[in-house]
């Protein structure tokens, strides 16, 4: 007989407490997560299961990431799901990457409300065999799962998690989560050892030398011991821990190490049937193989699930399946595949695993298909990088010298770029492109074309994407409909060539034409879109417009929701500059509600960005900078690009209204460096030079930005808004020369309510007008295009700007303060650290640091001494 279970918890006392304190903290509502980590055979598994059978009045779930190859995806989770109630994973695999996210957070929300009647305790075991797809379900719950009253073990062998890995990323962001806790199991001491021997009756074995020869592993330590029971000499050498079950295997009778061998190819966990199958002998023989194996304490029962055995370590398992010679290897799985194909018991992944591996036993063209199935299946449980790895076997089996399978080649694509392997992705799609080009096959060319442009940011030029798309419109075999695509396609790759928008506006002019002749309804919505892409920047507002509306009665007929949430998305930045809000509103609320039906996270992050944009014009600041943070959020975790430029722009707007502008200076910084297409945030970098004070940096900005005409700037939907941010910056550090030209550039837009792309609005151009007319001296058009402002944000509801003569009637060398500045002034000259202000002011001790720097500058002072004097002779000191 081996050792009781209880004694391989020996010395394991201050992590039991640590358990068990994760479990009192989730009961009182706050969970969090303890990270069990260590060397194989170390007591993680059995810890995390003494510790949840100590729980009491909590619910919990148990899910291990299987230890052996051909795992399914989610594989770990899905034993926790089906205990939620979670029997299916029904997604809409056509809406993309953001189906993922929407799985996600059905997770997410079911977990919480598992715990609505009491705690909930879930433990993931060996975490370092998790497929990617798990991970990334990890990773969300770390972000967006707390707090709620859920708790998580989570253990693995921290010696098998590479340092750079998406394991290792997963498991740092579990530790930076709050009431997060790692325990990290070392061997054991030789008292533990010693008391150990003592517990389980076994005498003249001396506990320092086992202790040093096993280095108080304890599954090395209960081998030996198991070893000394069954008559072994103590003093015989031992090595390592698998050399241990090996002596341990070797007086087995043949039958069951033949059993064994094939449970070892099928797995840690695995069932009679198949086993009996691929033993080729009826169950109960193979039930009768495996018993000394249970007495041997190899193996045991699956208590949860009548037939099943689990080996007792996977260390054994290893063990048994290392004594295979490749051929004797092959051969079982060859045997384990039609065993599990035969019986049903196997999952496309094993079957897949199985059948490559067992080669030249299994035909290349049977792997190929059950390669397909393979990523088929885990296409469909979102899982894109394991469904890709599948895909790229099955282009491996079935290449026949330089020819491929177009139709493989797009299915991996595909994968990939949900997966987010941008450039990969496209370079898949491109070689399916020139397959189908080669074979005649224009449906296939045209498809391909399209999915390699699903692959490019739309920001700068991409000729080699325009080479594609006219090496397609060439080909004869493409159908109409997709011929009005790709026209559509072109013409907004066309747009971001140098001198290209009059040709890209043409191109969109005949998709549309192309897709009205074919009578292709799908088209003509993505030449419409196409068309009010092409129209974008300061003019075509109303063609703009009138594309929109076609959009959106396209959708409402075909009842396609996400086409109708597309529409809307359009339209907003458009019924914003002409000033109608309450259209906007009304848009806004339709895109929330079918983001709500939908369930989809992707479109709620438009929602969050449109409602920042409209509570940040009517002046809700708070409620603004709070909406600008959450969007971000869900942004970064959605892996949207645009997530913190949108941030950027909301906050830029919002911050310099209220004199708050430095605290974002170091993101528009780094910004700047991560897209420097968006010229934009070059604006935003001068304006910030201006409201500190470095007006010669400022001024330097502004004028390469104005030069040529503003050549530098790109006439799109940025442009306007940009021009205004340049305005700021002019009238800020009185750069009266580079005025003249922006305001000449923005005066005809003057009852234009200005947008910065989608995310922030600036207000009315007159606003910025009646500053630049100010500054230049002319007073009497300054008060007209003020009284216009004021006109307008009071038709508007706008309520963030305010009136925009005030604080500019005073003399240019009266230095000007933000209401931001003047707080921190009063603080510095009351005596208070920077430390102390950052606490009041609740924001970084950096950016207090930046805030006074730039007040000294401004003020023209050294030190904080100088800084106090200057207040207190303006009087600013309450």
């Amino acid at each position: 007989m081996g050792p009781p279970a209880a004694s391989v918890l020996v010395g394991r006392h201050a992590e039991l407490a640590v358990l068990d304190a994760l479990v009192a903290q989730t009961a009182a509502g706050a969970g969090g997560v303890v990270l069990l980590a260590g060397e194989p055979g170390v007591g993680k598994t059995r810890l995390a299961r003494e510790a949840a059978e100590r729980v009491t009045g909590a619910m919990v779930s148990w899910g291990a990431c299987r230890e052996s190859e051909g795992a399914p995806p989610l594989w770990p989770w899905m034993p926790v799901l089906r205990q939620l109630g979670e029997t299916a994973i029904p997604v809409d695999v056509a809406e993309g990457a953001a189906a993922r996210f929407r799985l996600y957070e059905r997770i997410t929300q079911a977990l919480r409300e598992s715990a609505g009647n009491g705690p909930h305790v879930v433990v993931i075991d060996d975490l370092h065999r998790a497929d990617e797809a798990s991970l990334r379900l990890l990773a969300y719950l770390s972000e967006a799962l707390w707090p709620a009253p859920v708790g998580m073990v989570i253990a693995y062998r921290d010696t098998e998690v590479p340092p750079v890995s998406l394991t290792a990323s997963v498991i740092a962001g579990l530790a930076r989560g709050p009431g997060s806790r790692r325990c990290e199991l070392t061997g054991l001491s030789r008292d533990d050892v010693g008391q150990w021997l003592r517990t389980v009756g076994v005498e003249g074995v001396d506990a320092g030398d086992l202790h040093a020869r096993t280095g108080g592993n304890p599954l090395f330590i209960a081998e030996s011991i198991q070893l000394f029971t069954a008559g072994s000499r103590p003093d015989a050498p031992l090595r390592s821990v698998r050399e241990v079950i090996r002596e341990r295997l070797a007086p087995l009778p043949p039958s069951c190490r033949q059993a064994l061998e094939v449970a070892a190819v099928l797995g840690r966990d695995f069932e009679y049937p198949p086993l009996a199958a691929a033993l080729r002998t009826s169950p109960a023989d193979a039930v009768v193989a495996l018993d000394p194996a249970v007495n041997a304490r190899l193996i045991c029962p699956e208590g949860s699930r009548a037939g099943a055995y689990r080996f007792v370590h996977a260390l054994i398992r290893d063990a048994v399946e290392e004594q295979l010679a490749p051929s004797r290897r092959a051969d079982l799985h060859a045997r384990v595949f039609a065993a599990l194909r035969d019986t049903g018991w196997g999952q496309p992944s094993d079957l897949a695993h199985h059948a490559v591996q067992a080669r030249p036993g299994v035909s290349d063209e049977v792997a190929a298909v059950a390669a397909r199935s393979a990523a088929e299946a885990a296409d469909r449980l979102l899982a894109w990088e394991d469904a890709a790895t599948w895909w790229r076997t099955a282009i491996t089996l079935t290449r026949r010298g330089e020819r491929l399978d177009a139709g493989l080649e797009m299915r991996l694509g595909r994968s990939l770029l949900l997966a987010g392997q941008v450039d990969e992705a496209r370079a898949h799609f491109e070689t399916a492109a020139v397959e189908a080009a080669n074979t005649g096959d224009g449906t296939t060319l045209a498809a391909s074309v399209l999915a390699a442009g699903d692959t490019v940011a739309e920001v700068t030029a991409d000729h080699r994407l325009v080479a594609l798309l006219d090496r397609a419109l060439g080909h004869p075999g493409v159908p109409p409909g997709l011929r009005a695509q790709l026209t559509a396609r072109r013409a907004i790759a066309t747009y971001w060539q140098p001198d290209g928008q009059a040709e890209s506006r043409r191109a969109s002019s005949a998709a549309v034409a192309l897709a009205e002749r074919a009578g292709d309804t799908e088209a003509l919505g993505a030449a419409l879109i196409a068309r009010q892409f092409t129209l974008r920047g300061p003019d075509f507002l109303d063609e703009r417009l009138s594309a929109g509306l076609a959009v959106l009665d396209i959708a409402t007929r075909l009842g396609d929701q996400d086409l109708r949430f597309r529409a809307h998305q359009w339209l907003v930045p458009d019924r914003y500059q002409i000033g109608a809000l309450d259209q906007v509103k009304a848009d806004v609320e339709q895109m929330a509600a079918i983001a709500e039906t939908r369930r989809n996270p992707l479109q709620r992050w438009w929602v969050l960005i449109y409602r920042g944009l409209l509570a940040g014009f009517a002046g809700r600041d708070a409620e603004a900078e709070e909406l600008a943070h959450d969007a971000a959020a869900l942004g970064r975790r959605l892996g949207q690009p645009a997530a913190d430029a949108y941030r950027i722009g909301q906050l830029g707007r919002l911050y310099w209204a209220t004199g708050r502008l430095a605290e974002l200076e170091d993101d528009i910084i780094e910004a700047q460096e991560r897209f420097p297409g968006l010229v934009t945030l070059r604006c935003l970098h001068a304006l910030a030079d201006a409201a500190a004070g470095r007006n010669a940096d400022a001024s330097r900005g502004i004028e390469v930005l104005v030069a040529g005409g503003f050549a530098a700037l790109p006439r799109d939907s940025l442009y306007l808004a940009s021009l205004a941010i340049l305005a700021e910056a002019a009238v800020t550090c009185r750069a009266a020369d580079m005025a003249r030209p922006i305001l000449d550039e923005l005066a005809p837009y003057a009852p234009r309510n200005l947008i910065q792309g989608v995310p922030s609005g600036w207000g009315a151009a007159a606003w910025h007008i009646a500053r630049l007319e100010w500054l230049l001296g002319r007073r009497r058009d300054a008060a007209r295009s003020a009284a216009t402002a004021r006109r307008l944000h009071r038709l508007w509801g706008a309520g963030g700007l305010g009136d925009p003569l005030t604080g500019l009637g005073r003399d240019a060398a009266t230095v000007r303060l933000s209401r931001r500045q003047a707080e921190i002034l009063n603080l510095l000259a009351s005596g208070q650290s920077n430390s102390e202000m950052a606490v009041v002011l609740e924001v970084s001790v950096h950016t207090v640091e930046r805030h006074v720097a730039n007040i000294f500058l401004k003020i023209s002072v050294r030190n904080r001494a100088e800084a106090t004097a200057w207040a207190h002779r303006q009087g600013l000191v309450s």
